[in-house]
């Protein structure tokens, strides 16, 4: 073999072993992008998720509006969950089997036992079968909810009303409660993951029209 065939042999090596030195370069390059990418991804998609508040309702999952503030996130779900406990425990149908499934196996995991206590004295008083027998229908409207997020677990008022409806006559009573609210943990008869204490109802009085 001639020394211009050997010189030859070995500039092709040279040129196999750069092209194979970029390409490894280019693969690691690639990687890096993907990774960094990916990296950036999956933050942004965490912030989206911390951000988001999430409130059941009805046995759904519903999302709110994206937030960033937490304090804000937990009025809302605070909110949310009062207001669906007094859904479920003041409004009410001329029907037992909905409300006895409405707040025995729904509104009593929301509160602890000062609730329990408040239902068996109106089932005692008969407070629910009136309701059946004179074919009345309660329906609950929030006016606001106070919350004191200087204490903790977090004392509130909530303003409202009942209309009550029979035939068609309408009449209204005040529906003001108290108690106070704090984080518990999530559980199959509980998704909002909140509950309620020493829960006391301050005014239920007619309202004079």
């Amino acid at each position: 073999m001639t020394m211009n065939n050997k010189y030859h042999i070995f500039n092709d090596l040279q040129r196999v072993q750069k092209r194979n030195r970029n390409l490894v370069i280019a693969s690691l390059f690639v990687v890096v992008i993907t990774v960094v990418t990916s990296l950036v991804v999956v933050s942004k998609a965490h912030e989206t998720a911390r951000a988001n508040a999430y409130l059941i309702y009805g046995g759904l999952r519903t999302p709110l509006s994206p937030i960033t503030n937490s304090k804000r996130q937990l009025q809302l779900l605070t909110e949310g969950h009062i207001k669906q406990f007094h859904q479920l425990f003041f409004s009410l149908e001329p029907d037992l089997d909905f409300i006895k499934r409405n707040i025995e196996e729904k509104a009593l995991f929301m509160v602890d036992d000062s609730g329990k206590r408040l239902y068996v004295r109106l089932v005692e008083k008969k407070y629910f079968h009136d309701v059946v027998v004179m074919d009345y229908r309660y329906i609950t409207e929030l006016d606001s909810i106070r919350l004191d997020f200087s204490k903790y677990p977090i004392p509130f008022i909530y303003y409202g009303k009942q209309e009550i409806e029979k035939g068609n006559s309408k009449t209204y009573r005040k529906l003001i409660t108290t108690g106070k609210i704090k984080e518990a943990g999530i559980t199959e008869n509980n998704l909002n993951g909140m509950k309620i204490f020493d829960f006391e109802v301050l005014d239920n009085s007619d309202l004079v029209q």
